[in-house]
Order: structure tokens, then C-alpha cells, then sequence
């Protein structure tokens, strides 16, 4: 298998569009662990084929397609039979996204009944979305993106409510990324026995606790390497105990290296 490093990816970012991101990744054979984003995720499959598990279904892409993923939602888009594939992922923040639906109510959550998506039409509009990304056409991007948001099958629904168990759970792991409390510390707080919480945080997240901090640790490692922080320190803010450990992390959950990620900086910075 090819080397993260060596796979061709773009990430392309624009400070006067901050509620916007692209990735491009070419011939890919590289899986990644299931996570969520906290943004809309709009994928497009430019070549081969894949296996798309999403809130806890199970969906086959091919060359042509879309996919909507809904903020938060656990899911993994990873190679069939392990052959390569190319594809777009775009990310849409998930308020500017309530904020030019109208029809949607914004104190609720994104969601989609059907999250793939077969219209060449459709399919096109993204592309050309991603061109003037491209081509740096600021005021078109926003149309467009805008056009695009509003005709994808999105609806608005009621956050689940998590028991009590994991809304604790979430908001002490969010409490501390350097120095998180242990799960036998957690259990112990809870008065439960370690594997019934864990058990109960994935029922109701569709993530274990130590996927759910990785993920907290990722997006926080992402918000400082757009920032422009060195890697060696972002490892180190984001909790991780050396550059190995943060390196191999990211890669399982991001399917690219720190340094790829970071280097999409360079995009707006040097117009």
C-alpha cells in the first residue's frame, strides 16, 4: 500500500470564506476510522469505488455519485477490496448551512433521509463548484455553494437527546484534552461498571470514549494547524504523548498526515 504521505491531496481553505472547506484526494487506497465532523460533509466519487458505513448503514459509491453525511453523524468512507479511488469531500459549516435554508429550522439539526445522491446534474454542479474553488472566484464560490446547498434532500430534525451517562461523559472528555480523565475514573464518577459505560456511550454516540476523545483531539489539531502552530507543538496541545503517537492518530482518523492538512494553509495565504 502506498504511503499517506505519497498519496496526491489537496486541502483548500480561504480565510474570507471561513465556513467553507475542500479535500481532493487522488488514487487512494487509505481507510479511515470511523469519526464525524461537526460540519455538513458532501462527498464525490471521481473514481473507483466506495464503501460508505454512516450512521450505522451500509452504502456502496460509485464513480458519479454523492453522498450527504449529516453533522455528527459516525461514519467511515473506506476503498472496496481494497482497490484505489478518488474523490472530493466537501465541508459546509453546519450554521451557515441552517442560515441560507430558510425553510429549515435552525435551532435544529441537519439530516437526510436518503444520504446518496445519483443526478448528473447535481453531480456536475458540485464540480463546478470545486472549479471556481480552483480558479479562486470568491463571490461565485459563495453562489454556488449556495445553489448546491439548496438543492440537496436535507430536512431538519430534533437532536437526539443522550442519556445522562453520556452527556457527562462528553462533556468531561471535552473538560481536558492534556490530561482526560481514565475510563476507570469515569466509570468510578458514573458508579457503573467500565465496560456498561462504554457500552453505553457507544449506543448512544455510535462511538467508543476513546474514538470520541481522538476525534476531539483531531479537530482540535486541525483548528491549530490552519491556525499556522508548528506540527512538533501541535501534537503537544492536542494531548497526544509524542509526534508518533500524534502523526499515526491523525492519519487513522483523517486518511492524511499533519503535514499535508497543514499545508493547505498555503492556498489563501500566498494570493
Amino acid at each position: 500500500m502506498t504511503h499517506t504521505r505519497d498519496i496526491p491531496q489537496s486541502f483548500w481553505r480561504d480565510e474570507q470564506l471561513p465556513w467553507l472547506e475542500l479535500r481532493s484526494t487522488w488514487q487512494s487506497q487509505q481507510a479511515y476510522k470511523r469519526h464525524h465532523h461537526s460540519q455538513l460533509s458532501i462527498g464525490a466519487i471521481l473514481e473507483g469505488e466506495t464503501r460508505c458505513l454512516c450512521d450505522g448503514k451500509d452504502y456502496h459509491l460509485k464513480v458519479g455519485e454523492l453522498i450527504v453525511i449529516p453533522p455528527l453523524a459516525p461514519h467511515s468512507c473506506n476503498p472496496v477490496n481494497g482497490r484505489f479511488r478518488s474523490y472530493h469531500m466537501l465541508y459546509l459549516d453546519a450554521q451557515w448551512c441552517l442560515a441560507h435554508l430558510p425553510a429549515l429550522n435552525c435551532n435544529q439539526q441537519l439530516c437526510t433521509r436518503d444520504p446518496v445522491i445519483h443526478d448528473p446534474q447535481l453531480f456536475q454542479r458540485y464540480v463546478n463548484l470545486v472549479a471556481l474553488m480552483q480558479q479562486r472566484q470568491t463571490m461565485q464560490i459563495t453562489n454556488a455553494a449556495q445553489a448546491l446547498l439548496r438543492s440537496l434532500p436535507l430536512q431538519s430534525a430534533t437532536p437526539e437527546n443522550l442519556s445522562a451517562t453520556s452527556q457527562y461523559l462528553r462533556e468531561r472528555l471535552q473538560t481536558n484534552l492534556l490530561a482526560p480523565p481514565s475510563l476507570d475514573e469515569l466509570a468510578h464518577e458514573c458508579s457503573m461498571r467500565k465496560e456498561t459505560l462504554i457500552r453505553t456511550f457507544k449506543q448512544d454516540t455510535g462511538l467508543t470514549p476513546a474514538s470520541y476523545l481522538n476525534i476531539l483531539r483531531i479537530d482540535f489539531a486541525r483548528r491549530r494547524l490552519r491556525a499556522g502552530d508548528e506540527i512538533a507543538d501541535v501534537g503537544y496541545q492536542s494531548g497526544f504523548a509524542d509526534q508518533s503517537h500524534f502523526h499515526r492518530t491523525f492519519v487513522r482518523y483523517t486518511a492524511a498526515t499533519p503535514r499535508q492538512y497543514a499545508l493547505g494553509r498555503s492556498i489563501s495565504d500566498n494570493k
